[in-house]
């Protein structure tokens, strides 16, 4: 008995070292996991770019990565822009690239491995200029990306706020809000206030939730009204939705948290 004992106490204690994650993937290699290279052929996209020939090649082009943790999970989020051939020809401002999202994660062994995808998720920047990309936490073990749409036709200002977010293996679509076509300074000179959108997070509560409020004017140029649009969300089942409890979206003239240009 003494003797077991002794072995029991001597035995040596296994400590776990932690397994170093592989260097993400450099853009060819991301690419060729998500979308097969660098082109990608598929009826979404030759439906997205109005309806062109099945044939369409779409050219990808990396436009953001950012690295995150969730869960003590290391990730790598990625976003594309595709456009109908070389993007150096599709500047025009009617020309509007598409968007495609994915994530990847290091799985045991540190390896980088495809987690999620979507190949066209939403429309891109007016005239394929940059994108306006941000990854935001909005839980302790909760991430997602937050796009900024902005667009403007003979003073008329557009902007819309979208979270994306992974759920299922895929990349959905969480929650889009914005305004169209609404009178700026570039339409009514002095008289009409700046216009502008944001997002904040919110204090945890029952589950992760945001707030997007927006700026904008309302009338014509010589009876302007300024308005401000605030809607909270919480996420539930893969999109945000308004609070059980919340009013719908409010519209007053108090300053709104944390504005975004």
């Amino acid at each position: 008995m003494a003797l077991l004992l002794l072995l029991s106490v001597a035995a040596p204690v296994r400590a776990q070292v932690p397994v170093a994650v592989d260097k993400p993937p450099d853009a060819a290699t991301a690419m060729k996991l998500v979308y097969g290279g660098n082109t990608w052929r598929d009826g979404r996209a030759a439906a997205f770019f109005g309806g062109r020939s099945p044939t369409l090649r779409a050219e990808v082009r990396e436009v953001f990565r950012g690295r995150y943790v969730e869960s003590n999970v290391d990730k790598l989020m990625l976003v594309y822009q595709l456009t109908p051939g070389p993007r150096d020809q599709f500047r025009c401002a009617a020309c509007v690239p598409a968007l495609g999202a994915a994530v990847l994660a290091a799985d045991e062994a540190g390896r980088w491995k495809l987690r999620a995808k979507g190949l066209l998720l939403m429309p891109g920047a007016p005239g394929s200029g940059d994108e306006d990309l941000q990854l935001l936490q909005i839980a302790d073990e909760h991430w997602i990306l937050r796009s900024r749409r902005y667009d403007v036709d003979r003073g008329g200002e557009s902007r819309t706020e979208r979270l994306v977010l992974e759920r299922d293996g895929e990349m959905q679509l969480g929650a889009e809000l914005g305004f169209d076509n609404k009178p700026g300074p570039l339409a009514c000179g002095a008289t009409a206030s700046p216009q502008t959108s944001g997002v904040s997070v919110l204090s945890p509560g029952r589950g992760p939730r945001v707030e997007i409020v927006l700026r904008f004017n309302e009338g014509a140029c010589n009876a302007l009204r300024a308005v401000v649009q605030r809607t909270r969300m919480e996420l539930r089942d893969g999109r945000f939705q308004l609070e059980p409890d919340a009013p719908e979206p409010d519209d007053d003239d108090a300053p709104a948290s944390a504005p975004k240009r």
